[in-house]
């Protein structure tokens, strides 16, 4: 093999891990129904407003009037931050009604669409 390709292969081999190395670290959104729209009215129990995802978690009230735990992923802080969220949008005992997508396997973990606030704010997350 001449030495340019040998020089080449060695150059190439470890940009290409680099590169891949971001595409890894991030899951895509195919576990939730995009085509299901479920609202649920209820409470925050937890709002986290860090990296990778926002994350809520949510007690939403049961048609019999239980207690039905769900946890709420939303987009990145820097993504649903341009459409009105910030790190104190919403807090624990806050009463709100939120539109998600469900997951496809019937569990009580959801995608957001939006948010309606306490106060009548209506915040989207866009994915």
């Amino acid at each position: 093999m001449p030495k340019t390709a040998v020089l080449a292969a060695l150059i190439a081999a470890p940009l290409t891990v680099l590169a891949a190395a971001p595409a890894s670290a991030h899951h895509a959104f195919n576990m939730y129904d995009n085509s299901k729209y479920v609202t649920l009215t209820g409470t925050v129990k937890t709002y986290v407003w860090k990296n990778p995802h926002v994350m809520i978690d949510y007690v939403a009230t049961a048609a019999n009037g239980d207690a039905d735990p769900w946890s709420v992923e939303c987009s990145s802080p820097n993504i649903i931050g341009r459409h009105g969220w910030n790190a104190a949008s919403l807090k624990p005992g806050d009463k709100v009604t939120i539109v998600v997508h469900p997951m496809k396997d019937g569990s009580h973990i959801a995608l957001m669409v939006k948010v309606t606030t306490p106060g009548g704010e209506v915040l989207k997350d866009k994915m």
